[in-house]
């Protein structure tokens, strides 16, 4: 932006006179402007790649540019410019054209001081979004900086957490003769220390727990994985690593040739074959690029995969196999020039960054695809023709991760080779974002039938109580009935009626089918019924809530609402005072994924809590992980001890259950115990 208050604004519209008229309107607000306009396909390209843009006016009625067309040239560049399309009379038809097509908000020229409002307001949230990708950027690179200098310290650095590493750099590695950081996560810290000094160095490990750092340097007879022992002197200070706080150990290490050091990297960061950079390498370099590219489109990558790479390797062998591989890399070397970075990321797959736009980076892959198809290659004492299979890619602040933009380029090439391969593949944002749209259009369908159509059906499974009650509970679980009546199960709708508004009602359906089937049962019967964070921050929820009861005459005390650990804490402000007011109609307050937080009993401190349901990831290993059980024991006890009774749920099998009974969990679940079932059948206790 020119200055923090000055806008770069594009505006799509058919007459210049409107134009000026809308400019004048910001204007006379000290919306201080720099506008371009365009009025047809070709000029708005020409826009976008030539100038820094802030925001987007489209008139929604016109069809020499539509707002589908902008947006998806606008996401194809992978830029992140908002776009307010202008409507008449806030027709309902043209708002949800705009709504579908992708628009961030809309406004009418007609209502100028609500057109002023949507300006500012999306203002505001590119520049904070801006501001925070600036800050993650600096963020990221200190912390880059910091393991750069670790790791390329001549002193050996490790962080001890608890006894074990946390962190080595790789000349704690090397001084310890360890191949890799995976071996040593895994081997505690004593493993390090000469059998003689063993009971000192297990001191030291019990002060530190303890926050307490040792007066002055430590002396040690140390030992490599090798059994080698040597003498050496540890400084030790106060770190946080990961949010954790733990202990830095610094051992110092003699000098390094700087001719050695070159050898070593190249022997450590590049393909001896080819002289590309190895994977590993490359995978440093991108993560570079992938965070430069969060604030503006970034390079382009090639992923060049040799088709039919087996049978090369058959008919040339691994000898002159290898050889092709060298000549087809010096080929590409001879084509793309010295500004591209070469990788060999696998046996006969190459990934090249070019400094080029997508449009660019697309033509050049065509090219070399057909190059290399009329071309011969050296490979030994024979020779070899060969296709290849290109995905194409560009760095936008759309990327999330270097994995993520490594899965998007082999997800293409695997395509490519289903199809036979010698093409050319490019992933298209904005192609993905349509595929996206039109598949939340059909779950959006399929929701909005389901509630007018009263296809969401409730099943019910037991909520055992291990102490024995004449109160049989259960837990109500949403299912939605397909057009062939099959069963759709709620982590497929969920998320998207979370995304598109639509929880709310399916709350309020659950709940209401619940407390009628409370009414309806021939036995005394609780309800537990999974709540979500939209419904718990709405203040008109608990009136509604009473009134349910009301109508149906039943009493609070049959229901049990379930609370996910981390929307408590996260909505916290928010949904005190409406907890507080469905603890008034004297539910029940289920805290469930407990345990899954740093701190998860806190939580207790800030709400009336009855029950917490421990989080069902510790089932998956408790009967072979003595750490877990040791885990849910604590739980178990600690919450004991503050009165509230416990949930386990997911237990499906005999093991699990009798290890249930020796932590003297309150309450039980899970197919082991009886499956989900249409009706409430009475579970012997």
């Amino acid at each position: 932006m020119a200055t923090e208050k000055s806008i770069n604004l594009l505006i799509i519209h058919q007459s210049e006179e409107e134009a000026e008229r809308i400019l004048s309107l910001l204007r006379n607000y000290q919306i201080a402007v720099r506008p371009t306009r365009c009025f047809d396909e070709e000029s708005l390209i020409g826009v976008l790649e030539r100038k820094q843009l802030d925001l987007v006016l489209c008139q929604q009625m016109q069809q020499e540019l539509p707002a589908q067309t902008v947006i998806d040239h606008i996401k194809r560049m992978g830029q992140d410019l908002p776009l307010i399309a202008l409507i008449d009379d806030f027709d309902i038809d043209q708002i949800s054209d705009a709504i579908e097509a992708g628009a961030n908000s809309y406004c009418s020229p007609k209502l100028p001081e609500h057109m002023r409002h949507v300006i500012l307001r999306d203002m505001k949230n590119l520049r904070q979004r801006r501001e925070n990708i600036r800050l993650a950027r600096e963020l990221r690179q200190t912390e880059k900086r910091v393991n750069s200098l670790l790791d390329s310290s001549k002193q050996a650095i490790a962080y001890i957490h608890d006894g074990m590493h946390a962190y080595t750099n790789q000349s704690y590695q090397e001084l310890f003769k360890y191949d890799d950081f995976e071996e040593l996560e895994v081997t505690p810290f004593l493993n390090m220390i000469a059998k003689d000094d063993v009971a000192k160095a297990k001191s030291v490990l019990r002060d530190l727990n303890k926050n307490t750092l040792p007066d002055e340097q430590l002396s040690f007879q140390m030992m490599t994985s090798q059994g080698e022992k040597f003498d050496g002197l540890i400084d030790v200070s106060k770190a946080t690593f990961k949010g954790e706080q733990c202990a830095q150990f610094i051992i110092n290490l003699p000098s390094v040739d700087p001719e050695v050091e070159k050898e070593l990297f190249e022997i450590k960061n590049k393909d001896l074959l080819t002289k590309f950079y190895n994977r590993s390498y490359f995978h440093e370099l991108l993560a570079d690029d992938v965070d430069q590219a969060r604030s503006k489109p970034g390079d382009s990558l090639l992923m060049i995969a040799i088709d039919e790479e087996q049978r090369l390797e058959k008919e040339l062998g691994i000898g002159n196999f290898d050889l092709f591989i060298a000549n087809v890399a010096e080929f590409l070397q001879s084509k793309f020039g010295s500004d591209t970075v070469y990788c060999r990321y696998n046996d006969a797959v190459f990934i090249l960054k070019i400094n080029t736009n997508i449009e660019k980076a697309e033509k050049a892959a065509s090219k070399i695809c057909r190059l290399i198809t009329e071309q011969i290659f050296n490979a030994g004492d024979t020779s070899t023709n060969c296709t290849v299979s290109i995905a194409v890619t560009q760095l936008t602040p759309q990327s999330e991760s270097v994995n993520n933009v490594i899965k998007t380029l082999t997800d293409l090439i695997e395509n490519l080779a289903k199809d036979g391969g010698n093409q050319v593949a490019v992933f298209d944002p904005a192609e993905e974002e349509k595929q996206a749209r039109a598949a939340s259009q059909a779950w959006i369908d399929r929701i909005t039938t389901g509630l007018e159509n009263d296809q969401f059906i409730l099943h019910y499974q037991p909520v055992v109580n291990i102490d024995g009650d004449d109160v049989q509970s259960f837990e109500c679980l949403v299912r939605l009935k397909s057009g062939d009546d099959q069963l759709i199960y709620p982590q497929q709708f969920i998320p998207v009626a979370i995304k598109y508004g639509f929880i709310n009602d399916i709350d309020r359906l659950v709940l209401s089918k619940a407390i009628q089937a409370i009414k309806q049962a021939q036995f005394d019967v609780t309800l537990f019924v999974k709540i979500s964070s939209e419904s718990l921050t709405d203040s008109a929820f608990p009136s509604w809530l009473a009134d349910q009861f009301k109508q149906a005459g039943v009493s609070g005390q049959k229901l049990a609402l379930e609370i996910k650990e981390s929307e408590l804490v996260t909505h916290a402000t928010k949904m005190k005072p409406i907890i507080k007011a469905i603890k008034a109609l004297n539910c029940k307050i289920v805290v469930e994924k407990f345990g899954s937080g740093l701190n998860s009993f806190s939580i207790l401190k800030h709400f009336p809590v009855d029950l917490l349901k421990i989080d069902s990831a510790f089932m998956t290993d408790l009967v072979d992980n003595p750490e877990t059980q040791e885990k849910v024991k604590s739980i178990v006890q600690k919450a004991h001890n503050q009165g509230k009774q416990v949930i386990c749920e997911f237990i499906e099998d005999a093991n699990t259950m009798s290890i249930m009974w020796k932590m003297s969990i309150n309450f039980i679940q899970g197919n082991f115990i009886g499956e989900p079932t249409e009706t409430m059948e009475p579970v012997e206790q």
